[in-house]
């Protein structure tokens, strides 16, 4: 299994990510969210915190995003980017939910 987030993060921009890459990253880390939070009433650049979540949340949100992508992911990751679009562009940034090629 792979391991990231501990030691850092590529530039958001690093990679050249596709849009249906990012909108499928967004999506899993917005339903995580949701999930964790009990609503969807905020926006891709709101803080977490903001939206009524708690540090005891992240840990159950990046163990369910870790094992859809199969890997492992650090709670720092979410720390350093604590909205939905910068989480979505730091794991498309890993390929944490990259097609296998075929």
């Amino acid at each position: 299994m792979n391991d990231f987030g501990s030691a850092g993060v590529a530039s958001p921009d690093h990679g050249g990510h596709d849009g249906q890459e990012l909108d499928r990253v967004r999506a899993h880390v917005r339903a995580q969210w949701a999930d964790a939070l009990e609503h969807d009433r905020f926006g891709d650049d709101d803080d977490f915190f903001e939206a009524g979540g708690h540090s005891l949340l992240i840990a159950d949100i990046m163990a369910e995003l870790g094992a859809a992508a199969g890997t492992r992911l650090s709670l720092r990751l979410f720390f350093d980017h604590p909205t939905v679009n910068e989480l979505t562009r730091a794991l498309a940034a890993h390929g944490a939910f990259r097609s296998p090629a075929r």
